[in-house]
């Protein structure tokens, strides 16, 4: 059993069958707990090929004269009123070339033969219920929609984090979504508990509590999944960081000078054709302007072919753009006499201001953490915060300079 549950939170693909110690398989049978994973199933008993098996693909009746909530894949679901029938929960599979419902009570009959993720969550199903006990007719049809909603995120999530991070980002994440139900559990709804006695006051209170450890949830995730992505994309080789930079720009170069030549033949009007060669140029010249001369040379050259293969240049020879590979290049020869210069600070009440000349980067090093009031200035003036360097920096510029000695009152520097 040990075995079988590693194997679950493990496995990218959860099989069927493990082989016992006595060497004869184990059985997975489709469960009303897993059937929400469940890719393909079989008959116990039988050799016969696995069936598609698709959970909730259709829905027979609807709600009438009640509450109705539409949850997970197009299934209705009644919150208040009337009983549903559990037919309307349909489970269709496959056979024999035809498609057929299979009920949850019938569910004892089957095994799964393949799944699509693991069940990361299905220990927390009882809490899960207990959730909507107090707030829902349907519990545990509830119940069965976040976790299946909740484990399709949490497994979409994890093909996004490297292995060596993966189950502590699955512990988190079950941690917090158990908190969630938690707090979920002390909500009510009138129209389930009766309003004989109902306290309003003190549901408010609930319903608020559960928000906050939602929103805390949804930052977490968001926090967790940015700082991946940071950390994934400086591992990248810096040729692939590159290759990646030089796609989407000329991504954006060929889009304005598609529209470019459209408005030359006449395919296209209304559009105002020199806002669209402004943007090439803008685009090219921030290159340029790092010193970037093997990007901004690519970009002359896509231009150059372009031009030859149409009877009106999309940004003609006498343009200033085709002189933006020499402006690279005398930028990137200061920019690298820039870098050798030796880093200068100084020192005002609450910190350091340094010159980083080797990062090109303007710092602000504070003793304490800023106000809101002042990370708010320092971010609408382009600051921001660098965990690596434990500093507030921008693009070391004269701009920089002008922002960092209106923020910090420093005019004598």
């Amino acid at each position: 059993m040990a075995e079988m549950t590693e194997m679950q939170v493990h496995e990218e693909q959860v099989m069927n069958l493990i082989e016992s110690s006595s060497g004869n398989p184990t059985i997975t049978p489709l469960t009303r707990t897993n059937a929400h994973r469940a890719e393909s199933i079989r008959r116990i008993g039988t050799d016969k090929d696995a069936v598609a098996f698709h959970f909730r693909k259709k829905s027979t009746r609807m709600c009438q004269n009640s509450y109705k909530q539409k949850v997970t894949l197009a299934t209705t679901i009644c919150g208040e009123g009337d009983f549903v029938e559990r037919r309307v929960l349909t489970h269709p599979h496959t056979e024999n070339g035809e498609e057929k419902e299979l009920r949850a009570s019938d569910f004892k009959n089957w095994e799964v033969t393949g799944f699509k993720y693991p069940g990361y969550l299905e220990e927390l199903e009882e809490i899960a219920v207990n959730a909507y006990r107090w707030n829902s007719h349907e519990a545990e049809t509830r119940a069965e929609t976040d976790i299946m909603g909740y484990e399709k995120q949490l497994h979409e999530d994890l093909k996004k984090i490297p292995e060596a991070k993966k189950q502590d980002y699955i512990n988190t994440y079950k941690s917090k979504i158990s908190v969630l139900f938690h707090s979920l559990s002390r909500c009510a709804n009138p129209m389930v508990t009766g309003r004989g006695g109902f306290n309003f006051q003190r549901n408010e209170k609930a319903q608020n509590a559960y928000q906050n450890r939602y929103d805390e949830f949804l930052k977490w995730r968001e926090k967790f999944l940015k700082t991946i992505q940071l950390l994934t994309e400086k591992d990248r080789p810096e040729e692939e960081k590159r290759e990646e930079t030089w796609r989407r720009l000329k991504r954006d170069i060929a889009s304005s000078a598609n529209t470019i030549h459209e408005i030359d033949t006449g395919k296209a009007r209304g559009y105002n054709r020199a806002l669209f060669v402004s943007s090439i140029f803008n685009k090219v010249s921030t290159f340029a302007g790092h010193g970037d001369v093997e990007i901004v040379q690519k970009a002359i050259d896509f231009i150059s072919e372009y031009n030859a293969g149409i009877k009106k240049p999309v940004i003609t020879p006498r343009h200033r753009f085709f002189q933006l590979a020499e402006t690279a290049s005398r930028m990137r020869d200061k920019l690298k006499e820039t870098q050798e210069q030796e880093n200068r600070e100084v020192t005002f009440e609450g910190g350091i201001l340094v010159w980083n000349y080797q990062e090109s980067r303007l710092q602000i090093l504070f003793n304490k953490i800023p106000e809101e009031s002042k990370r708010r200035e320092l971010k609408s003036s382009g600051f921001h915060w660098s965990p690596k360097n434990r500093a507030w920096q921008r693009q070391l510029n004269p701009n920089a300079v002008s922002a960092a000695k209106r923020i910090l009152n420093l005019q004598n520097i």
